[in-house]
């Protein structure tokens, strides 16, 4: 990877600085609606989740439909979003009581797959990188409904009747949403694994990494030393004296 200094301020790196700023824009209005149990606070961050989220949609669709793909972006794009949604559930399991086996889950996901990824890059001198696959895509875009979901459900006790029983059914609705989820990570996890372990045992059967240093750039090709391919002054001379002797 080339970090250049001109890819610092493309649009969807620029997208992605802003999606970085709302982590701790959003942390500050959960915490202010677990001390005052205002729900302006709940939605207010409900929508700086929703606009962080939105803003990775689109630094994704420019990149790809603009050529505006950076080494910088590679880095700084699924770590922006991965945090995002770690910190989105935690302050959730904290302010909506949430249960924390769904926050555990996540986390200990994204960690092994940060961690798992920068092995089989250096394993393969990053001849094998992290691809999102189906599974993985299907169970991010339910996490992120489960989330969404989540805002709605209220911690008013005082709630009766027909209000009651709808936030009831939100409520495990939005339960079963997340066990969706998580199971979905945990299999996607093993999918990673399996395919990167695969695609690690090809590149080093096709002898591949004897010619890449360890950032997967071909190594310099050793020329001949010309006394090997052309001859010695001294041969050069011996030479000339047999074409001599001939004559």
């Amino acid at each position: 990877m080339e970090f250049k200094k001109e890819d610092l301020f493309t649009i969807p790196n620029i997208l992605t600085y802003i999606r970085l700023v709302c982590i701790p824009v959003f942390v500050t209005l959960m915490a202010m609606y677990f001390v005052t149990k205002h729900g302006a606070y709940r939605w207010a961050s409900f929508g700086v989740f929703l606009f962080a989220e939105i803003t990775d949609i689109c630094d994704g669709y420019i990149a790809r439909h603009y050529n505006q793909v950076t080494d910088i972006g590679k880095v700084l794009d699924p770590i922006a979003d991965k945090v995002l949604q770690c910190v989105a559930i935690l302050m959730l399991c904290i302010c909506q009581n949430i249960h924390w086996a769904f926050a555990i889950v996540i986390i200990v996901k994204e960690v092994y797959m940060g961690v798992s990824s920068k092995y089989f890059m250096r394993a393969s001198k990053r001849q094998v990188e992290q691809k999102s696959v189906k599974i993985g895509k299907a169970g991010a875009v339910i996490y992120f409904v489960g989330i969404l979901m989540s805002f709605a459900i209220s911690g008013d006790e005082n709630l009766e009747g027909w209000r009651l029983t709808l936030n009831e059914i939100i409520k495990w609705t939005d339960f079963a949403i997340l066990i969706i989820a998580s199971v979905l990570a945990i299999v996607a996890a093993g999918v990673y694994t399996k395919i990167y372990c695969k695609k690690l045992k090809e590149v080093r059967a096709s002898g591949i990494l004897d010619t890449l240093d360890r950032y997967g750039r071909p190594l310099p090709v050793v020329e001949e030393r010309k006394s090997q391919e052309e001859p010695t002054q001294e041969e050069a001379q011996s030479e000339e004296q047999e074409v001599k002797e001939e004559n």
